[in-house]
């Protein structure tokens, strides 16, 4: 049976998050984005010889120090930087016109909105009384460079230490939390990077060892570019559900995919990155060489340890079985998923939860599922699925990227009028997620409880779902699954995890008011209680479980031993090591939080505060 392939971006898969570049201590500058005291500045070039004239750096910090308050659009710092001089050394540079003007007479079209460099493919997250949400419409960088080497992401980082500039990085903007945009900053946009090498055989460098089979792909690479040559050789290589994301942010939160139960995920399947360090210089990061620590940082630490530009990544050969199973359990929802979790548990106990991923839909009243298997032929898929009265049959259907991803035209308005106004669900209420193992389902009781749990949550979210994923998480998968996720960042929970609860509520604008319409800082009441309440109901449900980074809770003040438990510690350490000035900063990623003027501020914060703010991110 063949794979298939949704077009809708339902569950993506985010983020790395990194902020303004310095060198190894950054430059510190006031809000106003004058250079503070004592402070010095180097640049670097790509293979990390200081440049003529530069002052001497700062040695390495144990500690890491408050991000630098950097210059943005509107202060004479930014607007007065030569930026003609990145164009003298191979860097383009362009301003970006405001997403509110930009959009109009758009189409409602995936692929367009990734390949803007100023834009998202979210709009919007909901904050909550302390933490303040983001818009696209107040949140849109001024310039940008368009990088296509790791040579040229070092110049536009260099300069814009020397300019103490605000900046953020952006692939193709899939990010939940805005990350990959703040306002009148700099934007290094990596999603031009669109280099793939295949190898028969791949040795890491200074690795004596063979990895196998290999694909190297630059940094803007989206993963229906990469499926489609995977195709073409008959590999199968590890990816996100939508398509449109790209594997950079996909793989530094953790990467999970329908086949990860079989394959593992793509932190785990990671061997080898280039990476570009807050001072300039392109390292090499994998297992064998000096940087063995900051290799694991990235496998599934976020991105604020250095930009990414390549990524070489484990390939298999292609399952000779792939199939779906697709239905629906109507009626009493309660009763229905706990003769599914029983389903589960027992395919689980037998060893067989390797060949199955993707996720069931959990509403008031029933229960649908999507869910993918590899590895099962016809005949065995049809054994295990007839417990649930869900037949497999043979068919096959090939879907190219042109007609996955539809183009519909929606006027001259475009999408701000009709997808963000009228009918679009692209500004996020709600989003978290639990991992959860066998022991939490392995009774009748047990499955009882979580079934009644996850359904009285659904009541409440006016027909909208609860999502059972059951390839987030690595726990009972395949030996080739497991093998490295102990040598990864992860939350430890990954390993035994055999899937995840999560929410990933939207909602059209025009349900919002003309407030949250139009500000930021809005938080709607009624749905930020109702998302406190799912939260508590989960945390007593799933005690102390981990949260997957690529879809977390904006609002978790817990987020640390949310995200890494106990590998926080170790991540923090190789912050320090790599970028002691703390100049990768983002909301909710590792060191942002240390006292900063770059976090997130509270409503309450002057235009000056706000407009010190910091993100940055590839995505």
């Amino acid at each position: 049976m063949a794979l298939m392939i949704w077009t809708a971006c339902l569950l993506l898969v985010v983020v790395a998050a990194q902020t303004d570049i310095g060198r190894n201590a950054s430059v510190q500058v006031n809000a106003s984005g004058e250079q503070a005291p004592n402070t010095t500045a180097g640049l670097f070039n790509a293979s990390g010889q200081e440049a003529p004239n530069a002052t001497a750096g700062m040695l390495l910090s144990s500690a890491l120090a408050p991000p630098a308050c950097r210059c943005r659009s509107g202060q004479s710092c930014f607007d007065e930087a030569p930026w003609d001089d990145l164009s003298q050394v191979g860097v383009q540079v362009a301003d970006i016109v405001s997403a509110s003007v930009m959009l109009r007479g758009a189409e409602n079209d995936p692929l367009w909105l990734v390949d803007q460099p100023g834009h998202t493919y979210y709009s919007g997250m909901m904050g909550s009384p302390s933490q303040p949400g983001w818009m696209i419409t107040n949140s849109t960088p001024a310039k940008y460079a368009e990088l296509h080497s790791a040579d040229e992401a070092s110049q536009a980082l260099q300069f814009a230490s020397k300019h103490k500039l605000a900046l953020v990085v952006k692939s193709t903007g899939h990010d939940f939390f805005g990350r990959s945009v703040s306002k009148g900053s700099f934007l290094l946009w990596t999603h031009k990077m669109t280099s793939t090498e295949w190898h028969e055989s791949f040795t890491p460098q200074g690795c004596t060892t063979d990895a196998g089979s290999a694909v190297s792909l630059g940094a803007g690479v989206q993963f229906w570019q990469l499926y489609q040559e995977a195709a073409q050789r008959e590999l199968k290589v590890v990816g996100g559900t939508c398509l449109t994301v790209g594997h950079v942010g996909f793989t530094l939160g953790g990467g999970y995919g329908d086949a990860s139960r079989m394959y593992g995920s793509g932190a785990t399947n990671l061997v080898e990155a280039e990476v570009v360090l807050a001072d300039g210089r392109v390292v090499i990061a994998n297992k064998c060489n000096d940087h063995t620590d900051l290799f694991r940082a990235l496998r599934g630490g976020g991105g604020a340890f250095g930009l990414v530009t390549k990524a070489t990544y484990r390939t298999y050969p292609k399952p000779s079985f792939e199939g779906h199973i697709h239905g629906r359990i109507s009626g009493d929802a309660t009763e229905g998923l706990t003769k599914f979790l029983a389903w589960y548990a027992a395919v689980v106990e037998q060893g067989l939860a390797k060949h199955f991923g993707s996720m069931l839909f959990i509403r008031e009243k029933d229960v649908m599922s999507e869910i993918n298997t590899v590895g099962l032929s016809l005949k065995d898929c049809s054994r295990i699925a007839k417990p649930l009265g869900l037949p497999c049959t043979a068919s096959s259907q090939s879907w190219p990227p042109p007609e996955v991803v539809r183009s519909n035209v929606v006027g001259v308005e475009g999408w701000v009028d009709d997808w963000e106004v009228k009918s679009s669900s692209s500004y996020h209420t709600q989003s978290l997620s639990r991992y959860f193992r066998l022991d939490h389902i392995r009774t009748d009781g047990l499955r009882q409880e979580f079934s009644q749990t996850l359904v009285r949550i659904a009541k409440s979210l006016g027909g909208r779902s609860v999502i059972l994923s059951l390839n987030y998480g690595l726990g009972h998968g395949s030996e080739t699954a497991l093998r490295d996720v102990a040598d990864t960042t992860v939350h430890p929970d990954v390993a035994t995890a055999i899937g995840t609860v999560k929410l990933d509520l939207t909602v059209a604008h025009d349900k919002l008011g003309q407030k949250a319409a139009s500000d930021h800082f809005a938080v709607d009441q009624k749905a930020y209680a109702n998302h406190v309440s799912t939260r508590n109901q989960l945390d007593a449900l799933l005690v102390g479980s981990g949260s997957y980074y690529n879809e977390g809770d904006y609002s978790d003040e817990d987020w640390q031993n949310r995200y890494w438990g106990f590998n926080y510690a170790e991540l923090k350490r190789t912050k320090s090591k790599y970028d002691p000035g703390n100049v990768f900063t983002c909301h909710q990623c590792v060191g942002s939080d240390a006292p900063a003027c770059s976090r997130r501020l509270s409503a309450k914060t002057t235009e000056a505060a706000e407009n010190a703010r910091v993100n940055f991110v590839i995505v």
